[in-house]
């Protein structure tokens, strides 16, 4: 075999080769894609507690081995299910911020938390799997040095920061902590259920309570 032949054949290898981990590839791409479609339509039929890894597979015509090849368990799955959405919620907040640019720190602070509210009204579901899994965690706080929560400490600190600018650098990193503490998604469902708040009340009452602290 000449030199050239051998030179052919190792690049036909090596195109084969890439042919087949891009096939690799797509196969993963669209098992990600079916698994979260199946999973959000059982989600919203059922309830995510009340739906199962085994039911999720079954459902989308997969093997439980390639559903948990790609996640561990449901609060991964709802960790991806929520990524579009926390990425949504984050130009959302931006477009609210640029829209008020020209009014008070105050009122685009206000802005922002209302949003947040909304976004915990629409999305309690998945987020609480996600959270107990966080919880559960041998490092519970691994949530706290995730992109999502960095990125809502900074946006909450920087408005704050504008609303009181000789305040003490440790105080608008304090407010925005407490504040995304305090809006857990199952202390929200108990100030919606238990103790009877609508969405508006609760909104209200936080832009009194932290409104109120710059």
């Amino acid at each position: 075999m000449s030199i050239y032949s051998t030179v052919f054949l190792a690049n036909e290898f090596a195109q084969e080769g890439t042919r087949m981990r891009c096939r690799e590839r797509a196969d993963a791409a669209d098992n990600r894609k079916l698994i979260l479609q199946t999973a959000r339509s059982l989600f919203d039929a059922y309830g995510v507690n009340e739906v199962s890894m085994h039911q999720i597979a079954k459902t989308a015509g997969i093997g439980q081995g390639t559903l948990y090849r790609r996640y561990a368990h449901k609060g991964e799955l709802c960790s991806d299910l929520m990524e579009d959405t926390s990425h949504a919620l984050q130009a959302e907040i931006e477009a609210t911020i640029a829209r008020l640019r020209a009014d008070s720190a105050e009122a685009r602070l206000g802005a922002v938390l209302d949003l947040l509210v909304d976004f915990i009204e629409a999305k309690s579901r998945l987020l609480i799997p996600l959270h107990n899994v966080y919880m559960s965690e041998k490092e519970s706080s691994a949530f706290f040095r995730s992109p999502f929560y960095l990125y809502l400490k900074d946006t909450i600190s920087s408005l704050v920061e504008d609303a009181m600018p000789a305040a003490g650098n440790d105080c608008p990193s304090f407010l925005s902590h407490t504040l995304l503490s305090t809006l857990n998604p199952i202390a929200y469902l108990q100030l919606r259920g238990d103790l009877g708040f609508s969405v508006d009340e609760i909104k209200q009452h936080y832009r009194k309570l932290f409104l109120r602290s710059v």
